[in-house]
């Protein structure tokens, strides 16, 4: 699967899956089934137990995190705590000059959803899965950022901060513009989705760049890259986005 526009900016696409109700013992993944040629190189697996490991599974399912899984899908959460085991599914990998790890990590994870795991939980993105969700949504499909990334709207007084999580598993910089009026947030929401979308393609944003829109309109991002990966609204280096309208 091809990154058309790939630049090598220097950092990797970091992954982590939490796949509860199962253990990486006697995993069967198939070429043919799976889509899976290989495990990429800078993952790895991991199995907990409730028994051992239990405060930390927790940390995924209480708090905030809890909170906001438990708005989306009350039932599947408490299915999640239910699991007596879990595989931790993370690393930074190595090769993305093609989108094929990220085939092979989602072909990899339907193959312990046909195990019996009965959720996936991505926490960059506080995204949690029940198995139908993950095998209609993802497997099989194209690798599309726009089906991983996830766009969020914080008020901010009379505007809106609009930013995204989950391009890191791309190996890119997530994005935010800030001071987004009402009316220019579902202008700003499809340039945001058009920076996703190339993202994932491979796209770094160095310069001031035109836009098009689904809907047919035109607009300039002026990106400010900043390499802050402490900040924990992303977890991730971001752009700082302003845009000018056509």
């Amino acid at each position: 699967m091809q990154r058309e526009y790939y630049q090598d900016i220097g950092y990797r696409p970091f992954l982590f899956y939490v796949i509860f109700g199962v253990t990486g013992e006697e995993l069967e993944v198939s070429r043919e089934k799976h889509k899976v040629d290989e495990l990429p190189e800078g993952l790895d697996l991991r199995t907990l137990t409730r028994e051992k490991h239990g405060d930390y599974i927790d940390g995924f399912l209480t708090g905030d995190m809890g909170r906001v899984l438990g708005e989306a899908n009350g039932d599947l959460l408490e299915c999640c705590r239910e699991a007596q085991n879990c595989v931790i599914f993370q690393g930074s990998v190595q090769k993305d000059s093609t989108l094929d790890y990220m085939r092979n990590v989602i072909g990899i994870i339907q193959a312990f959803i046909d195990q019996g795991a009965v959720g996936i939980l991505d926490p960059q993105t506080i995204t949690l899965y029940s198995p139908e969700q993950w095998t209609e949504k993802l497997f099989g499909k194209d690798v599309d950022a726009l089906r991983h990334a996830v766009i969020l709207y914080s008020k901010e007084g009379d505007t809106y901060w609009l930013h995204t999580r989950g391009m890191a598993e791309f190996g890119r910089p997530d994005i935010g513009i800030s001071g987004v009026t009402e009316e220019k947030v579902n202008d700003y929401t499809k340039v945001i989705e058009q920076m996703i979308y190339y993202g994932g393609k491979g796209v770094f944003f160095e310069n001031d760049t035109r836009l098009h829109t689904r809907d047919g309109k035109s607009f300039v991002v002026h990106p400010e890259f900043v390499n802050d990966f402490d900040n924990s609204d992303y977890n991730n280096a971001y752009y700082n986005v302003t845009v000018t309208d056509e």
